[in-house]
Order: C-alpha cells, then sequence, then structure tokens
C-alpha cells in the first residue's frame, strides 16, 4: 500500500489450522515485519519470522493466562521493540507485556475497557 492505493501484493505463508494472525510487526530487529500467530485454545502464542512473504523461521513465544486473549503488538514501553496486548473479554481487562524478541521481560496492567467494548473486530 501506498496511503490508500495499492501499489503491489505477495501471497504469504498458509497459517496452520487454529491459529490466527494477530500481529504484524518487527521482532528480531532485521526491518522485516513478522508475523504475531495466537492459538486460542491453548494460549500459546508464536512469532514466524519472515523475509517479505516467506517465512524464515519460528520461535515460541509467551502462553497466555488463562482467560486473555493475544490481539495485537506495539512499542507500548518506547524501546523500540513491539510489546504484547492482551485482553479478556469476560473482565474488559487489558495486559501489556514487554518484549525483547520472543522472550517477555515485564509486564503491566492495561486500562479496563467500558462494558460492550472489544478489542477484536467483529
Amino acid at each position: 500500500m501506498n496511503n490508500n492505493v495499492h501499489v503491489g501484493s505477495a501471497t504469504g505463508p498458509t497459517l496452520p489450522s487454529g491459529w490466527n494472525l494477530v500481529a504484524v510487526a518487527d521482532f528480531n530487529g532485521d526491518d522485516h515485519p513478522d508475523y504475531v500467530l495466537f492459538r486460542p485454545s491453548t494460549g500459546q502464542s508464536v512469532i514466524w519470522y519472515m523475509s517479505g512473504a516467506t517465512h524464515i523461521s519460528t520461535r515460541s513465544a509467551p502462553t497466555a493466562v488463562a482467560g486473555y486473549d493475544l490481539v495485537g503488538a506495539a512499542d507500548f514501553d518506547g524501546n523500540g521493540t513491539p510489546d504484547f496486548v492482551f485482553w479478556n473479554s469476560g473482565t474488559g481487562r487489558t495486559a501489556i507485556w514487554y518484549m525483547n524478541d520472543n522472550v517477555r521481560i515485564g509486564s503491566a496492567d492495561g486500562p479496563t475497557l467500558p462494558s460492550g467494548w472489544s478489542l477484536i473486530a467483529p
């Protein structure tokens, strides 16, 4: 994309059954966006390191706390690396896990969303 104009595309890798693509961010600092996959049934997460549309390698990432879903990634602590964002749909609570590549190095409670609000698109 160039702003709102489609300028090209490529077919990416097929996701394994039961896994959701929840974020795209550069976790290993190679200037290529990586995929963050989440398996809601187990709370497992993995990072697929990418080069363009090609899956290069996979590393395990932390397992979510029961009741929380991994819903995104962004640099919340301003250190130049993406962090995980979790959401509990039952309570509306959010949490941020500060990451160094695929390793959790800290955490913080995020805001609780108002009743009826969601961090996941319908």
